[in-house]
C-alpha cells in the first residue's frame, strides 16, 4: 500500500499544470521621420591666448622615448591658427528623453601608439564595442575610471590580442589612464543616442537626422569644462551653433 500511495503521489505531481511560457517582447526603437528630421552643424573655437603645451617627459621608459625623435607635446589643449579647438565632445544633453535608439554594431577603436592614447577623446554608444589596441613595442595598462559603469584595469602586452569591452550606462566623461605610463590620458563618453561628435583640428561638428523638438546641446572640454546652448529643431530645419571658449 505504501508503494502504491507513493506512486500515486508521483503521478499527481507529474500531471500538474504547466508553467506559463513568457515571451520576451522585441525592444521598440525610435526611428526619426525622414520627412521632418533636421540637422545641426557648428564649430568650437578658443578666443585668447591658449595655454602653452607642455613637453611630455618619457625618460622613465626608454622604449617610449625612442619612438619619438622630437619632443612630444601634451594634447590637453589643441588650438589651430584659426582658433579652432580640437578634442571637444559635443552632444545632445537633453530633449531625447523617452526615445530608445537601436544600438550600433560598429566598434570604436582606442589605440595605444607612441605611448599615448589615440584619439585623445572618443565617444560611443551604450552596449557598443570598444576595441583597445596596443601598437607599441612596450606593455600598457588601460584603466578607465567611471562613476556609473564598471571600472576595469587590463594590461596589454606588445602583440597581444585586442581588448573588447562595453559600457552599459551613459556617462560623460570617463577618464582613462595607463598605470604604467603616468602621462598617458584619454577620455571616453558613453551615450544612449547617436547625436554626438568629437571635434577634429577644424573644430567642426554636425548632427543629422534630428527629430523636431527642443534640445540642450553641450560642449565638453577636459580643461575648459562644459557649456550649453538651447536648440529648437523644426521640420527640415538646418541649425547652426558656435561654442566659444575664452
Amino acid at each position: 500500500m505504501r508503494r502504491l500511495a507513493g506512486l500515486a503521489m508521483v503521478v499527481l505531481v507529474g500531471c500538474g499544470p504547466k508553467a506559463p511560457v513568457v515571451e520576451k517582447k522585441a525592444e521598440a526603437f525610435f526611428t526619426p521621420d525622414p520627412a521632418t528630421m533636421g540637422s545641426l552643424q557648428g564649430k568650437v573655437t578658443f578666443v585668447g591666448k591658449a595655454p602653452a603645451a607642455k613637453v611630455i617627459s618619457m625618460d622613465a621608459e626608454a622604449a617610449c622615448q625612442a619612438l619619438h625623435p622630437k619632443p612630444v607635446l601634451d594634447a590637453q589643449v589643441v588650438v589651430a591658427k584659426d582658433q579652432s579647438l580640437a578634442n571637444v565632445f559635443v552632444y545632445v544633453k537633453s530633449g531625447l528623453e523617452g526615445k530608445t535608439f537601436a544600438p550600433s554594431s560598429e566598434a570604436v577603436e582606442l589605440v595605444q601608439k607612441g605611448c599615448q592614447f589615440v584619439p585623445r577623446v572618443i565617444a560611443l554608444r551604450t552596449r557598443q564595442t570598444l576595441m583597445v589596441k596596443n601598437a607599441d613595442p612596450v606593455s600598457h595598462n588601460i584603466h578607465p575610471q567611471p562613476q556609473h559603469n564598471r571600472e576595469w584595469n587590463q594590461q596589454q602586452s606588445p602583440g597581444a590580442a585586442d581588448l573588447q569591452r562595453r559600457f552599459g550606462f551613459p556617462e560623460v566623461m570617463i577618464p582613462v589612464k595607463c598605470n604604467v605610463h603616468a602621462w598617458m590620458r584619454s577620455y571616453i563618453a558613453v551615450m544612449e543616442h547617436p547625436y554626438f561628435a568629437v571635434t577634429a583640428a577644424d573644430g567642426g561638428f554636425r548632427f543629422d537626422g534630428l527629430p523636431p523638438g527642443s534640445y540642450v546641446v553641450a560642449a565638453w572640454h577636459e580643461k575648459f569644462g562644459e557649456m550649453t546652448q538651447t536648440l529648437m529643431v523644426t521640420p527640415k530645419s538646418a541649425g547652426e551653433m558656435a561654442f566659444v571658449y575664452r
